[in-house]
C-alpha cells in the first residue's frame, strides 16, 4: 500500500484549488451573469432588464485570471481592459475579471471600467474593504 507524500497531497490540493478558481472565473465571465450582478448591484443598471444590459451594456471579450477566455461561439463574453498591473514599487495585481461597460445616463452613455473579484473565502484574513480600494486606486492610478 503506497502512501501519498505531503508534497503529493500538496500539488493535488492545489491543483484541485485552481482548477475551482479556474471555473469560477469562466463561469462568471459569462455576460448573462455579469448582467445579473450589474443590476443587483450598481444603481446605473437597476431599470434595465437583465437581456438589456448583457446586449447593449457589456462590450467585447474579459480578461479573466492571467489567461483570456476563450471566444465561445455560443455565448457571448466581454472585451475587458489589461488583468495585470505592475509597478516597481507595489509590485504586480492581477485583476480576476476586468472589462468595460457603458452606462444608461439622463440619455448620455458612459464608460465604466468594472473589476469583478472573487472570493472563496467570507473571512480571507484581511479586510475586503480595504483590498478594493487598493484595487480600484491601482486602476485609477495605472
Amino acid at each position: 500500500m503506497e502512501t501519498e507524500t505531503t508534497i503529493a497531497q500538496s500539488i493535488r490540493a492545489t491543483d484541485t484549488r485552481a482548477r475551482y478558481d479556474a471555473a469560477c472565473k469562466r463561469l462568471l465571465s459569462e455576460k448573462i451573469i455579469l448582467a445579473w450582478i450589474m443590476k443587483s448591484c450598481l444603481e446605473e443598471y437597476r431599470d434595465c432588464t437583465v437581456e438589456e444590459i448583457a446586449e447593449r451594456y457589456i462590450e467585447g471579450q474579459p480578461q479573466v485570471g492571467e489567461v483570456p477566455v476563450g471566444i465561445d461561439e455560443s455565448v457571448p463574453v466581454i472585451r475587458g481592459s489589461r488583468n495585470e498591473d505592475k509597478t516597481l514599487t507595489e509590485g504586480t495585481v492581477t485583476y480576476d475579471i476586468r472589462f468595460y461597460a457603458t452606462a444608461p445616463v439622463s440619455g448620455d452613455l458612459i464608460r465604466l471600467i468594472i473589476n469583478t473579484e472573487l472570493q472563496n473565502d467570507y473571512y480571507p484574513g484581511y479586510p475586503l474593504t480595504k483590498r478594493g480600494i487598493y484595487y480600484c486606486s491601482r486602476m485609477i492610478s495605472a
